[in-house]
């Protein structure tokens, strides 16, 4: 019997605005974006670049959210990222200087002067500033397999009544997906995995074959399926249900978590929160609120002050030692499922990466991931991506799912708190009128398409869940609270300019210019589906 493993990453991204005195206000989530990119993506590519060059066979699921898809492919987010390198590395200078005394510190310095080098290379030359088509050969070399998702992080569960905004937010996304990739994937994200009964009718519509629930949409469901989470199910639609090892939360970053083991750096402890705000420009402007610099010198060890300074050797080493741990772990398990569905084909246990919590949280990340891979194969357990578990997809077992989400305590409750609740009424008023827009002008071109489009566009950034879990976090709450009241007052201009039937052209050029996401927008998905 085969031993699956499927290993998927979530990256996550909200729209930011960048152009003008936009990037000046909001340099601070432009800072965790560029962050992102060079602890996240380029090392991903590299990671995919080493097992290439080692044969190591292996497929890992990728979703690359439609708004990252977007500001990837941004021509001035590329240069701005090599500015903030540039500016980093200022810094880096600075630190040196005023650390010259204490070598282990000078020694790190040195380390992260020389990562802002590499990822500057890299960026400039290996990749040519573009990421998408770089991820998009590995995707043709077969070692991703790209799920796809909504156009926008949109919480399912809150729209079940409203057919039309859910289907007009897969129908965006499939279209990225066909714009930046050429592809209709085979797989579908949930976000947060929030499930309602009726939800599958939709994206099976779409054409997708999979999709992934949390483990108790599955086992909570009226009729548990016979082969538990360790084998795919369907839904009375036949849209394949995997079932995502919940476990893999606790293990990586609970009470005792993996992340939190002595060697592995502090990502809490960085100069941006600790130093005068003087010494630290030009990296961070004055009047800016504090955010990360990246120049972390610390590691998780409390106990002894001497032994706190980061060892990246000795972090290299745990995260070897920590990966064959957690193959152990999923090779028991596995065995152990294999002996109770010895009638099946394969048995699988699905691993799913929020890139939020995993890289940023996380510095070694990709280095562990890397090293669970290579351990993974050496235990003859295969690393494949769901799609390829799919072929007998109309014999697999029915089952209803039950409702569930992976936020909050299970249901999402996190996202309509008693600190986010106030934007919902806005959010559902404003779905009535665009369904209603879109029916009324059906065939309108010129200005009124324009400002139409520009009202889709607003209403999904509206939409985004992130938005929700931002202001309910309290990290960068004004950010969040800020960008869903530019979009509700957009939206609201937008539809006001149509009932009145006059618009301003400079403020309607202005929008679109500074919301430049979704090029291919087109109000009529909104239309109500007959």
């Amino acid at each position: 019997m085969q031993k699956n493993l499927s290993l998927i990453i979530k990256a996550n991204q909200d729209f930011i605005r960048h152009t003008g005195d936009d990037a000046v206000v909001n340099a601070p989530v432009l800072n965790s974006f560029y962050e992102s990119i060079s602890s996240l993506y380029i090392p991903l590519l590299n990671m995919l670049e080493n097992l290439e060059k080692d044969s190591v066979k292996c497929c890992i699921g990728l979703v690359l959210p439609p708004i990252l898809c977007n500001m990837l492919s941004d021509e001035s987010l590329q240069d701005s990222y090599i500015e903030w390198l540039e500016k980093r590395n200022q810094l880096g200078l600075k630190e040196l200087e005023r650390n010259k005394d204490n070598q282990q510190v000078v020694q790190t310095v040195q380390q992260l002067i020389d990562v802002n080098n590499q990822r500057r290379d890299e960026f400039v030359e290996k990749f040519s500033k573009k990421l998408i088509p770089a991820f998009a050969s590995y995707m043709n070399k077969g070692m991703i397999e790209l799920l796809g998702t909504t156009g926008t992080d949109i919480f399912m569960p809150y729209y079940a009544d409203m057919k039309e905004i859910i289907s007009a937010q897969i129908e965006c996304g499939l279209h990225s997906y066909r714009q930046f990739f050429g592809i209709i994937p085979e797989g579908f994200w949930l976000p947060e995995f929030g499930y309602t009964p009726g939800v599958e009718k939709l994206i099976k519509a779409y054409g997708y074959t999979y999709t992934i629930l949390d483990s108790r949409s599955v086992l909570l469901a009226e009729k548990a399926p016979e082969c538990g989470a360790f084998y795919p199910s369907r839904t009375e639609n036949s849209l394949v249900i995997f079932t995502r090892a919940n476990e893999i939360e606790t293990e990586l970053y609970g009470e005792d978590g993996i992340i939190f083991h002595e060697a592995y750096r502090n990502q809490n402890r960085d100069i941006g929160y600790n130093l005068p705000m003087e010494d630290l420009s030009p990296f961070i402007s004055e009047g800016s609120v504090r955010y990360t610099t990246g120049f972390k010198y610390w590691n998780r060890c409390f106990s002894n002050q001497d032994e706190a300074f980061y060892n990246k050797d000795a972090a290299l080493k745990q995260a070897s030692d920590d990966a064959k741990v957690f193959v152990q772990k999923r090779k028991e398990i596995l065995d152990k499922a294999a002996e109770y569905l010895s009638e099946k084909d394969f048995v699988t246990q699905v691993c799913t990466f929020d890139a939020d919590k995993f890289s940023l949280m996380w510095d070694e990340s990709l280095l562990w991931l890397e090293n669970v891979i290579r351990e993974a194969v050496d235990s003859d357990i295969s690393v494949v991506s769901c799609d390829k578990m799919c072929e007998n997809q109309f014999s697999l077992e029915k089952i209803c799912p039950y409702y569930s989400a992976g936020s909050g305590a299970g249901y999402g409750e996190n996202l309509l708190s008693s600190k986010n609740c106030w934007m919902m009424r806005y959010i559902r008023k404003a779905c009535e009128r665009m369904v209603d827009l879109s029916d009324r002008f059906p065939n309108d071109t010129g200005l009124k398409t324009r400002l139409l489009n520009l009202g889709a566009k607003e209403l999904m950034l509206a939409q985004s869940l992130r938005i929700a879990k931002v202001i309910d976090s309290s990290d960068y709450p004004e950010f969040a609270e800020r960008r869903f009241k530019e979009s509700i007052t957009a939206f609201t201009m937008v539809f006001d300019s149509l009932g009145s039937n006059t618009v301003s052209t400079e403020w309607l050029t202005t929008l679109e210019a500074r919301d430049s996401i979704f090029p291919w927008m087109n109000y009529r998905i909104f239309t109500k589906k007959r």
